[in-house]
């Protein structure tokens, strides 16, 4: 008898400081009346992801060390995803020479996830697709990226 107090005292407590934290949350803000609405959202006329993911080699003194798996994606207002399955193969290449020169830069050794080093691997990819694709709105999507030992 005692156990099954000690249980619904701990659950009466649980309820109590969610209904409590409940009651003292700050209110949601309102917009001005009168004013629109804005979407912090952008939205995407396409997306597409490659089938195949990309593998970089990282060297050290001329040997391979590890690799970089990454998939990547194209996010375009303008550029339709079946134009973009169609470019693949182009935007394989293009891609795959900036993550090469990304990589030999040394960009994918240490913290290869710093906001910096991730920037800069964006803007690299990013001037490729848009090249590529002759539209300025195409950015990539980094899917998921890793490092294995190699």
């Amino acid at each position: 008898m005692g156990k099954v107090i000690a249980i619904l005292l701990v659950v009466l407590m649980g309820v109590g400081g969610a209904v409590g934290g409940y009651m003292v949350r700050p209110p949601p803000e309102d917009p001005e009346p009168g004013e629109p609405v804005v979407e912090d959202v952008p939205k995407i006329e396409a997306a597409a992801t490659f089938r195949d993911g990309f593998i970089v080699p990282v060297l050290r003194d001329g040997q391979v060390w590890s690799h970089v798996i990454l998939a990547l994606g194209v996010a375009s207002d303008q550029t339709e995803q079946e134009a973009i399955f169609q470019r693949e193969p182009i935007l394989r290449d293009g891609l795959t020479e900036a993550l090469f020169l990304h990589g030999s830069l040394g960009n994918f050794d240490g913290d290869f996830t710093d906001p910096n080093a991730m920037a800069r691997l964006r803007e690299r990819l990013d001037a490729v697709l848009q090249a590529r694709l002759d539209d300025p709105t195409a950015h990539v999507l980094i899917v998921s990226m890793a490092r294995q030992a190699g």
